[in-house]
């Protein structure tokens, strides 16, 4: 892939400002239901989807014609790129959480900060390569988040989100400097939102695997021919863990038991709070539950079996 010039933030502004325009003339069928609409501006093209905060509803970005917010094919963006959920704030009311699917090309606020995993209390606007993607808040409760701020465009300094990013033991290497700090950002009509960058998308292989019985859970990945499992570390689920056939995705001998008919990122694994989901990423074959083709998939604590693909059967272990 090839590097991108940079858009300004004038012309953040700008695709803001079209994509509030084309969403006016196409309102929410629900304008009371909280959530977000989230939009994605290419130029003078825009794309929007409405997603409720209390469905575990999420949105695939990508080039591929079965995501949800599509991007035009080219060099600058990837298959699937991003994935957008509603999420818990620690006061009570719902934000956004955008995530990087482990892709060359993070997404970055109106700075040069690069970023990969972004938890957002309030209007968001972003770019990513040529494009510009965002969401607004709706529903009863969105005006109250709206804020005044002063011209400088912080209204607080930065400050840790415990919920999130958990605050390092004693003796432990510190986070790197963009995780669980939240900035203010300022939108030209004196809204402000709250982003805390968190934690990517794990990158399983860097991680040692637990030896001991408790805090981590298994998986087994199960064709006609083979089999693999593995044991993760329950952290890693904040995270957000990736299966599928691409290189950034778990592999740890599960590579080896997938073939071309699983997407090269079929799947999310995901907790949030106390909540673990399979999240299917507009994959191509599609993830099925009991027979059923399905999109997302609660898991609960005794464990279930997953079928990606026409064949392949993914195996949610007990917990001890």
């Amino acid at each position: 892939m090839t590097v991108q010039p940079r858009i300004d933030v004038a012309t953040m502004r700008r695709a803001l400002s079209t994509a509030e325009a084309v969403m006016a003339l196409n309102p929410p069928e629900s304008p009371m239901i909280e959530g977000y609409r989230l939009f994605r501006v290419s130029g003078g093209d825009v794309a929007w989807l409405d997603m409720p905060a209390n469905t575990g509803a999420y949105a695939v970005f990508g080039s591929h014609p079965r995501c949800d917010v599509k991007f035009a094919s080219g060099d600058d963006v990837c298959v699937r790129h991003l994935v957008a959920t509603c999420c818990n704030l620690p006061d009570g009311g719902f934000g956004l959480r955008l995530m990087d699917l482990q892709t060359s090309i993070p997404f970055f606020v109106d700075d040069d900060v690069p970023r990969r995993s972004i938890v957002v209390s309030g209007p968001l606007l972003v770019r990513i390569g040529k494009h510009v993607v965002g969401g607004l808040p709706v529903g009863p409760r969105a005006s109250s988040r709206v804020m005044q701020v002063s011209s400088c465009g912080m209204s607080e300094p930065p400050r840790g989100l415990e919920s999130v990013s958990e605050k390092p033991s004693d003796g432990a290497v510190p986070p790197a400097p963009t995780e669980g700090i939240t900035t203010s950002h300022r939108f030209a009509r004196g809204e402000i939102s709250h982003i805390t960058s968190v934690r990517p998308v794990s990158h399983i292989e860097e991680m040692v695997a637990p030896r001991a019985k408790t805090g981590y859970v298994r998986l087994t990945l199960q064709s006609s021919e083979r089999s693999a499992a593995v044991e993760l570390p329950e952290q890693a689920l904040d995270d957000g863990v990736l299966l599928g056939r691409a290189d950034n995705c778990l592999d740890r001998g599960l590579r080896a038991v997938l073939s071309t008919h699983i997407s090269r990122t079929h799947l999310l694994l995901l907790r949030d709070g106390t909540e673990v989901m399979a999240l299917d990423l507009c994959s191509t074959n599609g993830t099925r539950y009991a027979g059923q083709k399905v999109r997302r998939v609660m898991i609960p604590a005794e464990g279930l079996a997953l079928t990606l693909g026409p064949e392949l059967t993914l195996i949610w272990h007990p917990q001890t």
